[in-house]
């Protein structure tokens, strides 16, 4: 069973454009898997479902591995959703040219899985969609900060809501091929992750291996108990691969 969860930062909830494209993704997805004899169960949850507050800048979550609001607000569900599904959606809608904001606090609440590569080798969906202009460059973004965490984001798209422009959320000849092209890149980096390393996935590997580094030199000059972070990194073995596309073979490895 292959397992995809979807979050979409819109407060329209299911009516949301946002919405329309994660769930004709993931029937994409869903076909194509089930031609190969595989099954797909989707969930899609949306911040009109949900409650995240704002980060709160206490750094808790870099020393010790723990945010204080997850026992507060929803994102400790949405992080177990997010690490234990097998394919991840993440979607906005555009708002004053960026992402929304419940989608930015959701990222800004994970910001220290950048650090622990909490995601790595996971096939990723990033999207957007706007009434009229902004939707690649939002979905760049968005994409560019989830990467941090050791996603493949492997299908990075937008869509249009307004009836006379393309790519049109509504039109089946802009969207359907798009569609099935990111399902063939998800199921594809789902069976062999370490394929679909980029340059710049390697690059940000290679930059949080040197920051790890410096950060255990620092802690054992000084005496000082190492951030949980920096602690993760080195119990997972990370610093001995020499690419990321080596630790994700090995990863692949490993699993039963």
């Amino acid at each position: 069973m292959i397992r995809i969860f979807s979050f979409i930062g819109s407060m329209a909830g299911e009516k949301s454009g946002t919405a329309r494209y994660s769930d004709e993704l993931a029937g994409a997805v869903s076909e194509l898997a089930k031609k190969e004899g595989e099954e797909v169960s989707y969930e899609r949850i949306t911040g009109k479902e949900v409650r995240v507050d704002y980060c709160l800048s206490c750094l808790n979550c870099f020393k010790k591995g723990v945010c204080p609001l997850d026992s507060r607000d929803d994102m400790a569900m949405l992080k177990k959703k997010m690490l234990e599904c097998d394919i991840l959606f993440v979607g906005s809608p555009v708002y004053m040219g960026d992402m929304s904001g419940i989608t930015k606090s959701v990222v800004d609440r994970t910001a220290y899985w950048a650090h622990r590569y909490e995601m790595a080798g996971k096939p990723a969906a990033v999207f957007t969609t706007t009434d009229s202009s902004h939707g690649p460059e939002t979905a760049e973004r968005l994409a560019d900060a989830l990467n941090y965490s050791g996603l493949l984001t492997v299908h990075t798209g937008y869509a249009r809501r307004g009836m006379t422009l393309h790519p049109n959320l509504y039109l089946k000849n802009d969207m359907e091929p798009v569609w099935q092209e990111a399902a063939e890149k998800l199921l594809g980096a789902l069976r062999s992750p370490a394929s679909y390393v980029t340059e710049m996935d390697e690059l940000k590997f290679r930059t949080r291996k040197v920051l790890m580094k410096r950060a255990q030199a620092f802690a054992k000059a000084t005496g000082l108990a190492p951030w949980d972070e920096c602690t993760v990194y080195w119990e997972r073995g990370i610093t001995e691969a020499a690419t990321f596309a080596e630790y994700l073979e090995r990863l692949q490895n490993n699993r039963p």
